[in-house]
């Protein structure tokens, strides 16, 4: 299969100014301002873009390419650090560090990728094995980084990166190297181990995902990544831990469909992530039981806060893949939200918004709470959620996991839980809300056994729902719930309830929602 990948046109005119001397470059690598991000990243992405418009021996251009990548490596941690912060839409500082690393990131995948297809183009590829197996190892990681940023400013892929992404392991198959080895930055690496550590990233739903946490998935990628397997679609028998990777497409792995119309035997295969759930979930075990985790198949963050929510969640995400249970429609609507415990509980109580103002966030210490509602654009609708899309001029505070109340006109609040976000443009938003119930009651909690700085907390009593056969239940910030735990509630009229915590059936970086006794 002929590769055809996206790359500029060379330029017929030399440009001298490129440089195009390993020697001479490494000199002016060495003089680059590191500790200045902006500047250093920008001159590299600006050199390299020059020098993928010239005319350059693949050989040569591969060392030079080399030698960029080694530092951009260096910077790159640095990079996306400044790239991510925890309100969305990005703050214009963080977003004009995500394009510059998305832009250094693509110049450089661009050098990788006209290896490649000048390699094709050679009539004579005797000898030149490993600058191929190489540059496709290389082009392939580098595309998973711009994948991996994406994702961690809540930002669409790139058109067409998944097609370049399919099309270069197909390649490696066709050429037999898809499997043979180079070193990279963590150790040994190939084409098919970086094609399998993308395909399970992006089956981590990374728009889910809190911040912080795509890079604790990709921590997790080099050590059990290669514990994936591909196989035909024909040999598939039951689902679980089986994927469909459809590589003539544009598009992320996804569920096996239940039409087998809809497969295409020449091009689709299977990724089987059977060996990665039974490795993570010793792993799971083990941190459980408390035992010291295995440092040679676990992430630094291993031992940080909400590690294990996470991996717990990575167990289900590779172990069967998330299906929709209604069907989503398109809507031209609008609906009234408000975000997080406090702020539902106060418009609960039948509090009128403070003005009207969009800024959601909290409020911060010592100062008075003023809570505030907005309206959005629903974009389309299920009977289990909902995607909504605004344009702010102050900027909100919205992750997935934390609650949101939505309330039409005329009709009252029903609650629900923001399960991805995303946010390509200054000032827009999109999010995706999954509906918990139709109506809450606001209470006040506390532990009945609790210190005397511990004051009652905002939470919500969700009603039984018995089509669903689903109990009544809390919300509550994260840290209420303990097993058996005793909490006080209170309720309007002076109303107060003892009740025992008894089941968790959903925490979040915000909230936890459990079962409870009364009594």
């Amino acid at each position: 299969m002929p590769l055809t990948l996206t790359v500029p046109a060379i330029d017929p005119v030399e440009d001298l100014t490129v440089e195009k001397r390993p020697r001479h470059l490494q000199k002016w690598l060495n003089a680059l301002p590191l500790t200045n991000l902006p500047v250093a990243s920008g001159s590299l992405s600006y050199e390299i873009g020059a020098l993928n418009r010239q005319k350059v021996a693949m050989e040569t251009r591969l060392k030079l390419l080399e030698q960029y990548r080694g530092v951009i490596l260096t910077l790159l941690p640095a990079l996306e650090e400044q790239s991510v912060a925890t309100r969305l839409p990005l703050p214009d500082r963080n977003r004009e560090m995500a394009d510059l690393t998305r832009q250094l990131l693509t110049e450089l995948a661009i050098g990788y990728k006209i290896v490649l297809v000048d390699y094709q183009g050679t009539r004579i590829t005797l000898g030149k094995g490993k600058i191929v197996q190489l540059a496709a190892q290389r082009a392939m990681s580098v595309l998973g980084r711009v994948l991996a940023v994406c994702y961690q400013i809540y930002a669409p892929a790139p058109a067409g990166i998944w097609f370049e992404i399919h099309q270069i392991f197909r390649f490696a198959i066709e050429q037999g190297i898809a499997n043979e080895t180079v070193s990279d930055e963590n150790g040994e690496s190939s084409v098919g181990l970086v094609y399998k550590q993308i395909l399970l990233l992006a089956l981590s739903n990374p728009y889910h995902l809190n911040p912080g946490e795509v890079e604790r998935v990709l921590g997790y990628l080099p050590r059990f990544g290669s514990l994936a397997q591909f196989q035909p679609f024909l040999q598939a028998g039951n689902s679980a831990g089986l994927f469909l990777v459809q590589t003539g497409g544009d598009n992320p792995p996804k569920n096996v469909p239940q039409n087998i119309g809809e497969v295409d035997n020449r091009n689709d295969i299977l990724l089987n992530t059977q060996a990665v759930f039974l490795a993570l979930s010793q792993h799971a075990d083990r941190l459980e039981a408390e035992q010291p985790a295995n440092m040679q198949r676990a992430p630094d963050a291993a031992k940080e806060s909400g590690h294990r929510d996470l991996l717990q969640r990575l167990l289900k995400l590779w172990s069967a893949a998330p299906k929709r249970v209604y069907h989503r429609s398109q809507n031209i609507s609008a609906t009234e939200a408000c975000i997080g415990l406090p702020a539902i509980h106060h418009f609960l109580g039948g509090e009128k918004p403070a003005g009207d103002e969009m800024n959601l966030a909290p409020p911060q210490p010592g100062r008075e709470a003023r809570f505030v509602s907005s309206r959005w654009l629903i974009v389309n609708e299920s009977a289990g959620g909902l995607a909504l899309r605004n344009v702010f001029d102050s900027l909100p505070q919205i992750r997935p996991g934390e609650v949101i109340g939505l309330k039409a006109e005329g009709g009252g609040w029903n609650i629900g839980v923001v399960r991805w976000v995303q946010s390509d443009k200054p000032g827009e938003l999109e999010i995706g809300a999954q509906l918990m119930a139709p109506k809450a009651v606001p209470v006040n909690i506390r532990p009945t056994i609790a210190g005397a700085a511990e004051t009652f907390q905002a939470a919500l009593l969700l009603p039984e729902i018995l089509l669903l056969k689903q109990p009544e239940t809390l919300v509550a910030p994260r840290g209420t719930f303990g097993p058996q735990r005793e909490l006080q509630l209170e309720l309007g009229n002076d109303t107060t309830w003892i009740v025992r915590a008894v089941r968790l059936t959903e925490q979040t970086s915000s909230i936890e929602r459990f079962e409870f006794s009364r009594g």
